[in-house]
């Protein structure tokens, strides 16, 4: 069966069936890196709060420590009976 080329019809068919899988490869490639390129920028975003938020927390408990040094040594050492508490029942 030759098509109006002159070639095989079925070798035809599979000739237009790879450059539908190329075409396909490609949409999923550009997909997959759009995709790549979105998380990257969502991480950066997150990292950017996180970091954010952590630098005022310390900002926050620097000036506390500073303001009540008293308050912030009863709380340690309340949280340090705890830990030592909760370690000690577990034995």
């Amino acid at each position: 069966m030759l098509d109006g080329r002159g070639r095989l019809a079925s070798r035809s068919r599979r000739e237009g069936g790879t450059t539908t899988i190329m075409k396909t490869e490609n949409r999923i490639s550009s997909a997959v890196s759009d995709l790549r390129s979105e998380a990257a920028e969502r991480f950066n975003d997150v990292q950017s709060n996180v970091t954010e938020t952590v630098e005022r927390v310390s900002r926050e408990t620097g000036k506390f420590i500073r303001e009540r040094p008293w308050t912030a040594v009863a709380i340690v050492a309340v949280v340090g009976i705890a830990i030592g508490l909760l370690a000690k029942s577990r034995d």
